[in-house]
């Protein structure tokens, strides 16, 4: 018989027991994480809780035995003591017993008798670090039993046997500060990391008795270091570090586990979840964004009600790209100073102006109190702003020491508006200088927008689990990619109240309330409804999906059924109070939000996005609509570049033979004159994976030559294979001046959207920065523009066509022969300045502004040219039909602008301008971007000179564009330019990338390789067709290939191809590789190439009774350029046969339209239908097929009609 608990309680159920032990271990494990100071990656929430679902326990013995230890540490704090308290730690608490090896003195066991066994062991492990006048030998090891490690022959041996190696520093000796007093100016852990890596061995510990700090130095990764403050380790309160670094250290976890369950397997299984790390830090980054852009406005607001202008000429889209410099430079100062590129151990810099320490100040008043009250102040946005001074015009300070690192990103001048400085003003001026000047010296951006901003970038949220960020775990590519993200998002000025709905990250909506109360009227919801009417809730909620379904609805019909559901009394005054937080209070406007308010999605403070009506959000860009970025992982980035690049830095290299021991590496002189050009770069992803390979190709150029600084950089940093051994090794002098260098000399650099390059930029300092010296200088090489469109030989600017051998007849007799020489001499002049700018070090401030000054006036010196070169391509974009007209009226204009004799104030220039602009602005789409032509021999006039004649590589991604989206998204006047003006005249519906690459064939040298991926349409019907097949027939060779691989990356479910392609034929000991597979060939379809290979059909080719006429033909059959929508559009053969003998220009519209069906179930393969296809055109070339065109307009309108109506 049961009989009941006592008190009415229950016992909890298996289930429950373990839920509550599954939260408390979680609970450990988040508290001691927060005790421990961490750099670098290190282990996340997911593996602590697999590998330790409760932290190992301490026996109540054992806890007094720390407490005592603890206790003789702190009466004798630098001497017996403290060894003491190190050796019970070691060999004591975490049961290292015999396995134990301490050198004599740095640690003595509880009987105080030296615990030294074999110094001599250890001596086996000491270095001494090039460069430095001293030599690092460990103090202690873990050795794994029975072990006689002289009997091993080389250090990789040793290592097998140590899993830890450890050092003891003096008392008082912060692990991760840097030892002032010594020959070699490095930290312990960086000293002991020097000494792991040597050896091979991955774990380390370094101490001074208080400070313990766990290393982990893996190979070719970055080092991570966390820390843990024994100095509370008495106090029950801190029991749960001691669990931690017990649990993490006893000698349990490196003897007689698998290898999957030891320490550093855990450790790099961690790091394998950076991909999620990067995602979420891109969708905070954003959120930040609109952040700052809401708390711009809202701060206007209260300049203008306090009787000032406000933001008075500045766009919402300036506002947006003001914000995203904001928010560049924050990631740009946290990664410098956690990777000690900024001086973040100076005590001045920590208190005056470090980003990271402004975060711990805020997040202190937080804590003590409450959010709300960081919402009245503004200190830490003038904070910031003086950061931005200082890192841009320096600091010279007694205490402080800071070079001027220049750059546009932090230049105040660029957005002057987040200072309120004057146009004109100096900078520099300080806050009370512009105050007498009657401008106010800053927007008052309130601290919990800054607080907010800092922790979205150093702490991220991956599966419900809070991390701190390190940027010395992320790749540059990784930034890059998270603000790359933001390109495809603008700011707006709210027209009436917008409020910002839930979703899926990145697709969510921005809706006004007055469109949401018009959608809910009909269904009894909202002010509008009929007053008494019953709220129909599944009828709003459909309504609402089908109305915000593109590109994704909020949620499903029936979460927003849910959502939208009023709660109680109690929800409702929550409600209300936190719309009244985000509406100044204005009650009546938070009763009108109220019924939506379940669909709000919140900001970072944890309150609903509402934007008041004349305030600033942020949406999703028309212009640059989402197509889907993807993150590129870095080593694909490499494998395209080094593809390339390999066969340039090698002579004989891969071009000539298989055989790598015959390659042979061309000097650092030699290497520093190639021309490396992405021209689509975006966040330059690509380029930066240049600037690796081509900096290391130069370091091992250099040790060739023997030269004494290369040469222990090799012996320091490489292993035996020559292999970096260490991410950290990128921060040597010596591989910065290496990468200074290349991207100086080598590296170009285009794309459409001038926030790209400023990204760009960004990432390209990033592996490059010197603490010492300015930013490298890339005005010269990065620049902003369509690679498409503009000139790519200056015989068209000369003959003032975009075909030479058509302009030459077109114009003969108009065109002066000496304006030719001007020109030349022109070019010439200007790639003079410009190879001057690369031949100036930028080791000050004064080297910047030589090199600004010769930019200057190259840019000057070829103004006119670049004006010619506007109408030449203007005239081909806007010209129709082939007409001349144009052209003709270029070359008169040309032939006046090109006069010395004519000033630019004449108004010939002026007319020149307005026709040039007007030209390529022809059916510019609504929000596009403005047409900015990349004239490449004016823009880069050094590369294409006769001795280079262009570029000797070209790598990147192009954008992705279908060939149908083509003519809605770009214009079709700029779609006939691509056909006309790159396509060779070549039809069909090819995609953008197809473009792209005649573009990058047509910028090459003569020994010119490409390295492009995309999508795999690009050996695909039209595209192949366009682009692949015409490079071939011109004599390229694909040298390698990937015809269709999955992208690398978990977060995108696509496929890829990419090519390597050369202009210089291959040896014949090279070969041609497709898909790792060695071939006797490629193909344009990127098929192995046989004996019986050659131009592909589409699906099948023509048969003698596949005409409707009856006629042979070898057209292809496959019809796959236009998606039918109307069955008026379809025909039998029989009706087209009839309508092409009637007119047999209809040929021209009809094409067979073969289905899978048909192949299933014909045995030639051949069409049971036809198919009506007017391409791209206007509807006046369409009509000029009447008996065609009437059809449609017959069958096909009134169905397009009566569909638009239902819509």
């Amino acid at each position: 018989m049961s009989h009941a608990p006592r008190n009415g309680s229950r016992r909890p159920s298996a289930a429950a027991i373990r839920a509550a032990k599954a939260s408390d271990g979680k609970q450990q494990h988040l508290d001691w994480l927060n005790l421990v100071e961490v750099s670098g990656p290190f282990l996340t929430l997911p593996v602590l809780l697999r590998s330790w679902p409760q932290l190992e326990g301490v026996p109540s013995g054992r806890r007094a035995d720390i407490r005592l230890q603890h206790g003789i540490w702190q009466d004798d704090r630098k001497g017996a003591g403290r060894l003491d308290w190190i050796g019970f730690l070691l060999r004591t608490l975490l049961e290292w017993d015999e396995a134990l090896h301490l050198r004599e003195g740095a640690g003595q066991c509880d009987s105080g008798e030296s615990l030294a066994e074999d110094d001599t062991l250890l001596d086996r492990f000491a270095v001494s670090p090039p460069g430095a006048d001293t030599t690092v030998r460990p103090d202690f090891a873990l050795v794994r039993p029975g072990t006689d490690l002289t009997a091993e022959p080389d250090a990789a041996g040793r290592a097998q046997h140590v899993p830890i190696l450890g050092m003891v520093l003096p008392p008082d000796t912060v692990p991760t500060r840097r030892i002032r007093d010594d020959s070699w100016a490095a930290s312990g852990v960086d000293r002991l990391a020097h000494v792991l890596r040597h050896h091979g061995v991955e774990l380390g510990l370094v101490t001074d008795g208080r400070w313990w700090t766990l290393v982990w130095a893996p190979p070719g990764g970055v080092t991570t270091s966390a820390t843990f403050d024994t100095i509370a380790w008495n106090e029950a309160a801190d029991l749960v570090a001691v669990r931690a670094w017990v649990s993490l250290l006893r000698r349990g976890r490196f003897f007689g586990r698998p290898a999957d369950e030891l320490l550093p397997a855990l450790l790099r299984e961690s790091l394998d979840g950076q991909e999620d790390v990067t995602e979420a830090l891109g969708i905070q980054v954003r959120q930040a964004v609109e952040l700052l852009v809401d708390s711009i406005g809202r701060a206007e607001t209260r300049m203008v009600k306090r009787g000032g202008k406000g933001l008075s000429g500045v766009s919402a889209s300036e506002v947006y790209r003001g914000a995203v410099a904001v928010m560049m430079r924050v990631v740009f100062l946290l990664f410098a100073e956690e990777r000690g590129l900024l001086p973040a151990d100076n005590e001045l810099y920590a208190e005056a102006y470090s980003a990271g320490r402004l975060y711990e100040t805020l997040d202190k008043r937080r804590r003590a109190d409450g959010e709300d009250s960081l919402d009245h102040t503004t200190a830490a946005w003038h904070r910031l702003i003086a950061l931005f001074h200082a890192v841009h015009g320096g600091v010279d300070h007694p205490l402080l020491t800071l070079p001027a690192y220049d750059g546009s990103i932090f230049d105040p001048k660029r957005f002057p508006w987040l200072e309120a400085v004057p146009e004109g003003a100096d900078a520099t001026d300080n806050d009370a200088t512009r105050a007498a000047d009657g401008h106010t010296s800053l927007l008052p951006i309130d601290d919990r927008t800054v607080l907010h901003v800092l922790d979205s970038v150093q702490f991220v949220v991956v599966n419900k689990e809070r991390r701190r960020l390190t940027f010395r775990a992320l790749d540059v590519e990784q930034i890059g990619y998270v603000y790359e993200g933001l390109l495809s998002y603008d700011g707006k000025r709210a027209q009436d109240t917008v409020l910002g709905l839930i979703g899926k990250p990145g697709l969510e909506h921005e809706v006004s309330l007055t469109e949401l109360e018009e959608q809910a009227a009909p269904f009894g919801v909202g002010p509008r409804a009929v007053p008494g009417q019953k709220p129909n809730l599944p009828g709003l909620s459909k309504k609402l999906y089908e109305h915000l379904k593109d590109p994704r609805p909020p949620a499903a019909a029936s979460k927003m059924e849910k959502l939208l559901a009023p709660g109680d009394d109690q929800a409702r005054g929550k409600a209300v109070h936190r719309l009244l937080a985000v509406t100044e209070n204005d009650r009546d406007l938070a009763e009108r939000i109220l019924p939506f308010h379940g669909l709000l999605r919140d900001d970072l403070r944890g309150l609903p996005v509402v934007i008041p009506a004349d305030g600033l959000y942020v949406t999703e860009s028309r212009l640059r609509k989402n197509t889907g970025t993807h993150y590129t992982p870095r080593v694909l980035a490499q494998q395209v570049a080094e593809g390339a690049l390999e066969p340039l830095v090698y002579r004989p290299g891969p071009l000539q033979t298989a055989d790598d021991k015959q390659w042979k590496l061309i000097s650092a002189v030699d290497i520093l004159k190639l021309k490396v050009a992405d021209i689509a770069m975006g966040s330059a992803a690509f380029l930066v994976a240049a600037c690796r390979y081509l900096a290391d190709r130069l370091v091992d150029a250099w040790v060739e030559a023997e030269d004494e600084e290369a040469l222990a950089f090799r012996g320091s940093h490489r292993d035996q294979t020559g292999a970096m051994t260490a991410a950290d090794a990128e921060s040597d002098p010596l591989m910065v001046r290496a990468r200074r260098l290349i991207i100086e000399h080598c590296l170009y650099g285009v794309d459409i959207n001038p926030m790209a390059v400023e990204m760009a930029k960004l990432s390209l300092w990033l592996i490059s920065m010197d603490p010492e010296r300015p930013f490298t200088f890339l005005d010269d090489r990065l620049v902003a523009g369509d690679s498409l469109l503009g000139v790519a030989k200056l015989e068209q600017i000369e003959n003032v066509h975009l075909d030479p051998v058509a302009g030459r007849k077109l114009h003969e007799g108009r065109l002066d022969e000496l304006w030719t020489e001007q020109a030349r001499a022109r070019v010439h002049s200007a790639s003079g300045n410009r190879q001057a700018i690369a031949g100036i070090h930028s080791d000050s401030i004064a080297d910047l502004d030589e090199k600004r000054r010769l930019l200057a006036a190259s840019n000057e010196h070829l103004q006119r040219l670049r004006l010619i070169g506007d109408l030449t391509t203007g005239a081909g974009l806007a010209s129709r039909g082939g007409s001349d007209s144009l052209y003709l009226k270029a070359a008169e204009l040309a032939s006046t602008v090109a006069s010395d004799e004519v000033r630019d104030s004449d108004p010939v220039i002026h007319e020149a301008r307005t026709r040039a602009l007007e030209w390529l602005s022809k059916d510019l789409p609504t929000d596009g971007f403005v047409r900015l032509p990349v004239h490449w021999p004016l823009v880069f006039p050094e590369v294409f000179e006769a001795e280079q004649g262009g570029f000797d590589a070209i790598i990147g991604n192009p954008p992705f564009l279908g060939g149908q989206k083509l003519t809605g998204t770009l214009g079709q006047a700029y779609r006939e330019y691509l056909v006309l003006g790159l396509g060779r005249g070549q039809r069909g519906s090819a995609d953008l990338v197809a473009y792209f690459e005649l573009r990058a064939h047509q910028l090459l040298s003569e020994r010119g390789q490409t390295g492009l991926i995309a999508t795999n349409t690009l050996a695909q019907g039209d595209t192949r067709e366009v682009g692949l097949d015409q490079l071939l027939d011109d004599g390229i060779e694909v040298r390698r290939a990937v015809k269709s691989a999955r992208w690398p990356s978990r977060s995108a479910a696509l496929e890829y191809c990419a090519v390597w392609t050369t202009k210089l034929g291959l040896g014949n000991e090279a070969t041609r590789v497709l898909d790792d597979v060695v071939v006797r060939g490629i193909t344009s379809s990127l098929d192995p190439r046989s004996r019986v290979s050659g131009r592909p059909y589409r699906l099948v080719a023509g048969s003698s009774s596949g005409g409707p006429d009856g006629r042979t033909t070898d057209r292809p059959q496959a019809f796959i350029g236009s998606y039918v929508l109307g069955k008026g559009f379809v025909l039998t053969p029989e009706h087209a046969a009839d309508l092409i003998q009637r007119d047999p220009r209809n040929k021209d519209v009809l094409f067979p339209y073969l289905n899978g069906e048909d192949l299933n179930s014909r045995p030639d393969c051949s069409a049971s239908r036809w198919v009506i296809n007017f391409h791209d055109w206007s509807e006046e070339r369409a009509r000029s097929y009447p008996e065609v065109f009437s059809r449609v307009e017959r069958d096909v309108k009134p169905e397009r009609l009566k569909n638009n109506r239902k819509v």
